[in-house]
């Protein structure tokens, strides 16, 4: 027998003791996790919008019953996530979802290594794993909403360094997004980046091919596994990916590839991407039709900025009904709130309410969404595209608010008031020209995303471009313009380059290199889509008539002035084409109408008595049944077609009677 001292005989007791403790606890914690599993099981974690309290309840309930247990954590990260809109939400969110990252891979490390061994191990694994992906995916947003792309890098590396044989949360499609969001950034502000847009790209085209490679390879493998169509949709996620890349790339032929490939997956196809392809492309009717699906189907995350609505209120402008856009982002904006999105909303709004002429109203929805600090989730529209795209507009509204005045007293030069007024919107538009340039000469995507049109990520019309361009390098644009003429892979596109051409040759002065440019246009480019091109048609036809003003041709001066008109009235008045009208009036013993007819004078419209090839506008000034006075109008065509339909105002005051009449007939509101 051994014979042990007393002390010794302590430190044995001590260590059994511990030892029995230590198994008991684990015994005790093994018991709390599974009551907390079966709690789990009673209640979907997608329970967390129909009874965010509970959800709430029971994540602080499970971590005061185990501390050391990711599912507490990862409840109170879902539901703080699910209600996060701004960074701090985010943030906040942030936090017990890495704690839960951290507790899941320190217990389940087997789970995550064995997962798809086998068939037997997959179904035994599988709700883990998924709680992980999970877990990873809306951290990920977290990170990528508060602009912490080096963390989402540093998260995805790490979900990678278990070597999945099959990767259902797809970390190389979210390696490649996030190199292609922060693609105009450089290593100095993240290490992971490299020097220039082009680099960037190139990477995340690698690891799109390395993961659609790694699908391939493992393909046999992991049928044996998991269900074969899991596969399919790993290949779709990787397509969807290139779609938008080769659609940044400018190469359409490339996009539309995979595309097709997602096409007959009608519950995956990525509706909004692709509207935003056939945008980019020219094909403008089938764009809106895929947008308007995109912004029903689209339900699934109230915070996110649907791209699909700014994008509509773009091509409604294109088809000459910004009302429609005013009337149905008006309603969205009161629908949705302030919320994500928000910001560009207005801007949307914004643009619609001044090809409307409501410039005032336009100018209050800049100044809103100006002030408004947007979060951008979801897309790769970063602060960058909504500073510029906010300044772009306020200049463009600044130049016909200066037009206006022009056009509302061609006498304007004899009014201090006026000339004043026109100084200090002339000064305004300096300083944010200034701003527009430094913005455009840090934007290293520039000539990709503004100078190429209708590029997949600019966020402004081909027609507010123009306004940025038009005061300097007009040089080097009809030589870049020239080189996408012969280029560009989108034959639909090609008629914008040569519209700009011509439209920057008269702004040089050189009118006949300018009117052959502008001619072959319209004698050889077919339109494709005379619905939603009616904007480009309406510069076109301005761009002819001010060629054959300034050329002294006034065959077709007539003609292409009409047909400015007709085509989109309400850019008339903030364009240097100055209308005539042949006008003719019906007066029944109506004094007023002698003050209103002054006041017509005023603008700085051509009105004749007599004129052929003229619009005809029509007034009648009479009577009301109560004896009130009233004036009815309307605009018809040289050959009888109806511009403006018969309308009338009634008025007891000659006061602005006068502008309402020239506004109504341009199809503006005041």
């Amino acid at each position: 027998m051994y014979n042990l001292h007393y002390s010794h005989c302590k430190t044995v007791v001590a260590i059994l003791l511990l030892l029995v403790a230590t198994e008991t606890g684990a015994q005790v914690n093994s018991v709390k996790r599974y009551e907390i599993d079966i709690q789990r099981e009673e209640m979907n974690i997608s329970t967390s919008v129909s009874l965010p309290n509970e959800v709430m309840l029971r994540a602080r309930e499970f971590i005061r019953k185990d501390p050391t247990y990711y599912v507490g954590y990862m409840f109170e990260g879902f539901y703080r996530y699910d209600r996060s809109g701004d960074v701090a939400g985010y943030l906040q969110a942030s936090k017990p979802l890495r704690q839960a990252l951290e507790l899941f891979e320190k217990d389940y490390a087997v789970s995550l290594r064995d997962v798809y061994s086998s068939e037997e191990a997959y179904e035994e694994y599988k709700d883990r794993v998924h709680d992980y992906i999970y877990i990873t995916d809306k951290l990920m947003d977290c990170y990528s909403n508060i602009e912490h792309p080096d963390s989402v890098i540093w998260l995805l590396n790490r979900y990678k360094s278990w070597n999945f044989q099959h990767d259902e949360f797809g970390a190389d499609n979210y390696i490649a997004w996030t190199y292609h969001r922060n693609r105009f950034y450089t290593s100095e502000k993240f290490d992971f980046l490299y020097n220039s847009v082009e680099e960037n790209e190139m990477a995340a085209l690698h690891f799109l091919q390395q993961n659609l490679e790694n699908i391939n390879k493992n393909a046999a493998k992991n049928e044996s596994v998991i269900n074969y169509w899991r596969i399919i949709g790993a290949k779709m996620s990787v397509y969807h990916y290139l779609a938008i890349l080769y659609s940044y790339m400018h190469k359409p032929d490339s996009a539309r590839i995979y595309y097709n490939y997602m096409r007959p997956y009608a519950s995956i196809f990525p509706y909004n991407n692709y509207a935003i392809f056939c945008f980019t492309t020219g094909f403008f009717e089938e764009s809106y039709s895929y947008f308007k699906y995109a912004s029903i189907r689209d339900t699934y995350d109230k915070y996110r900025l649907k791209e699909s609505v700014y994008y509509m209120s773009i091509l409604d402008v294109m088809k000459a009904d910004p009302q429609k856009s005013v009337d149905d982002l008006s309603l969205y904006i009161k629908q949705s709130g302030v919320r994500p999105g928000w910001g560009w909303y207005n801007m949307g709004l914004a643009r619609a309410l001044m090809y409307n002429g409501q410039l005032d109203s336009s100018m209050v929805c800049i100044n809103k969404a100006g002030k408004f600090n947007d979060v951008h989730i979801g897309t790769t529209w970063g602060q960058n595209h909504y500073a510029f795209s906010h300044s772009i507009l306020k200049f463009v509204n600044l130049q016909r608010q200066e037009a206006a005045i022009r056009f509302e007293d061609k006498y304007y030069w004899l009014s201090p008031a006026k000339l004043r007024k026109i100084a200090e919107i002339k000064l305004e538009q300096y300083i944010i020209q200034m701003l527009i340039f430094n913005q455009l000469s840090s934007n290293p995507e520039r000539a990709e995303v503004y100078y190429r049109l209708f590029a997949s990520e600019a966020t402004i019309s081909f027609d507010e471009i123009f306004y940025m361009i038009k005061d300097y390098g007009r040089s080097y644009f009809i030589k870049e313009f020239g080189k996408q003429i012969e280029s560009d892979e989108r034959n639909i596109i090609r008629k914008y380059f040569k519209l700009f051409q011509g439209k920057l040759y008269i702004e040089k002065g050189d009118t006949r290199k300018a009117l052959r440019v502008l001619e072959d246009v319209y004698n050889q480019d077919l339109i494709e889509d005379n619905e939603y091109e009616k904007l480009y048609l309406a510069r076109l036809y301005e761009a002819l008539a001010l060629a054959n003003e300034s050329s002294g041709t006034k065959g077709n001066l007539e003609k292409f002035r009409n047909q400015f008109y007709q085509t989109y009235p309400q850019l008339v008045p903030y364009s240097p084409v100055k209308m005539k009208f042949k006008i003719e009036t019906k007066i029944d013993e109506v004094e007023s109408s002698k003050q209103i007819l002054s006041d017509l004078k005023a603008f700085n419209i051509d009105f004749e008595t007599n004129g052929d090839n003229l619009s005809v506008f029509r007034l009648n000034f009479g009577k009301t049944a109560d004896n009130k006075d009233i004036v009815e109008y309307s605009v018809e065509s040289s050959w009888g077609t109806k511009i403006v339909k018969p309308s009338s105002i009634v008025y007891t005051d000659t006061k602005d009677v006068a502008k309402r009449l020239v506004y109504s007939i341009f199809n503006l509101k005041l």
